[in-house]
């Protein structure tokens, strides 16, 4: 097993297992790339990896990493990783305002608010990253990158 596929089916993002864990977004980034192998980790890091993810540090040395596909800039191509460990409010919000859409319902700028609203809320809780909530906004509300929604 990946520590890729690992956080997904534990629905874990990365940054949520930074604060969980206490480990810097950017070691785990390194880690989760391949950059860093496990076994060059130091033990401080092994321990609160493991202790976060409920694995001993055997069956966590075991794990495999996966390189990413990554663009020029080295973020990877396929951004789905940053739809892990969303909230109950953001995940209602979504399939909410996708099954208006689907319906074509009445009050979808409602549902489109709401939505936007969800992930706000997210964003200033500390819940989600900018470039989560950057990239929700864009996915399923087409603002991509305006603050506001609107079409000016």
């Amino acid at each position: 097993m990946t520590i890729q596929k690992l956080l997904h089916d534990m629905q874990m993002s990365r940054y949520r297992l930074s604060k969980i864990s206490g480990i810097p977004w950017a070691t785990l980034a390194d880690i989760y790339s391949g950059k860093t192998h496990l076994h060059r980790c130091g033990a401080g890091t092994l321990s609160k990896l493991s202790k976060t993810l409920g694995l001993s540090i055997e069956e966590l040395l075991a794990l495999e990493t996966e390189p990413e596909k990554n663009t020029a800039a080295g973020k990877p191509n396929i951004k789905t990783y940053l739809e892990t460990g969303l909230s109950e409010s953001v995940q209602k919000a979504i399939k909410d305002y996708l099954q208006g859409e689907k319906a074509q319902v009445l009050y979808l700028d409602c549902l489109w608010n709401e939505l936007y609203g969800a992930i706000n809320a997210d964003l200033w809780a500390g819940l989600i990253t900018e470039e989560q909530a950057s990239y929700l906004r864009a996915k399923y509300l087409g603002t991509e990158g305006k603050e506001d929604g609107s079409d000016d």
